[in-house]
C-alpha cells in the first residue's frame, strides 16, 4: 500500500512539474518575443576626399573623438589654387568616435573612397530580426529588455522605434534562388530598430551581439 502511495506521489509531482513548465512556456510565449538575431549598430558616416591626390597626413586613430568639420587628414595641396586649398582638407561629417581608418599617409586617394568611419556612440541602437510569424505582434513603442554578450550580467532597456516594411533577405546582395525545381520554404525575418534608453555607462560598440525580449503587454 505504501509503495502505491509513493508511486502516486511521484506521479502527482511529475504532473504538477509538467503543468508548471507548460504554464511557464505559455506565459513567456504569450507575453514576450525573444530573439538572439540582434546586434548593436549605429549610423556610420564616412570621411571621403573631395579631390584626387596624395594624402600627406591622417591625424586621427581608431577610438579618437572628433567634432563636426574637424580636419582629420590632409591631401597634398602644392599645385592647388588658393580657392581650392580647402578641398584638400579631409573633414569629419559628424561629431563622434572614429571606429575605423582605411587609408595611410602617402597613398593616393580619390572622391568616393573611404578614409575613415565615424559613429556617434550616444545614438547607437539595436537592429533585430523577428520571424514573420511573430512580427504582427510587434508594435512601435513596446518596451524591450536586452542583454549584451560582451557585458554579461548587465540588463538594459530599450523601445521599439521602427518596424521594417520588407524581409531582411530582400536586401541581400545574393538573394536566395532555387533552380533545381525543389522548393524548401524558409522562415523569413523582418528587421526592427530598437532605441537604447540608457547605456548605463557601458562602452557599447557597433556589431556587439545582443539578446532581446520584447514586452508585448506592459
Amino acid at each position: 500500500m505504501k509503495r502505491k502511495q509513493v508511486l502516486y506521489l511521484i506521479l502527482a509531482v511529475a504532473i504538477l512539474g509538467a503543468a508548471g513548465g507548460g504554464g511557464a512556456y505559455w506565459y513567456q510565449a504569450h507575453y514576450f518575443i525573444k530573439s538572439e538575431d540582434s546586434r548593436i549598430t549605429g549610423d556610420i558616416y564616412r570621411v571621403m576626399p573631395r579631390i584626387s591626390g596624395k594624402m600627406t597626413s591622417l591625424q586621427v586613430s581608431e577610438g579618437d573623438s572628433v567634432i563636426t568639420d574637424q580636419i582629420v587628414g590632409q591631401q597634398d595641396n602644392t599645385n592647388l589654387s588658393t580657392s581650392m586649398l580647402d578641398q584638400a582638407a579631409l573633414r569629419s561629417p559628424i561629431s563622434g568616435t572614429v571606429i575605423k581608418t582605411m587609408a595611410k599617409a602617402g597613398e593616393v586617394v580619390s572622391p568616393g573612397q573611404t578614409i575613415a568611419m565615424v559613429v556617434n556612440k550616444k545614438d547607437l541602437y539595436i537592429s533585430a530580426n523577428i520571424e514573420e510569424g511573430d512580427i504582427h505582434r510587434v508594435k512601435v513603442g513596446q518596451t524591450v529588455e536586452f542583454t549584451v554578450d560582451t557585458f554579461s550580467g548587465a540588463k538594459l532597456m530599450g523601445t521599439v522605434k521602427e518596424i521594417g516594411e520588407a524581409t531582411a533577405s530582400t536586401f541581400s546582395l545574393l538573394p536566395a534562388t532555387n533552380t533545381s525545381g525543389n522548393f524548401t520554404k524558409v522562415t523569413q525575418r523582418i528587421p526592427i530598430k530598437i532605441s537604447i534608453d540608457d547605456q548605463q555607462g557601458l562602452d557599447l560598440a557597433p556589431g556587439m551581439s545582443t539578446t532581446i525580449k520584447i514586452h508585448l503587454k506592459d
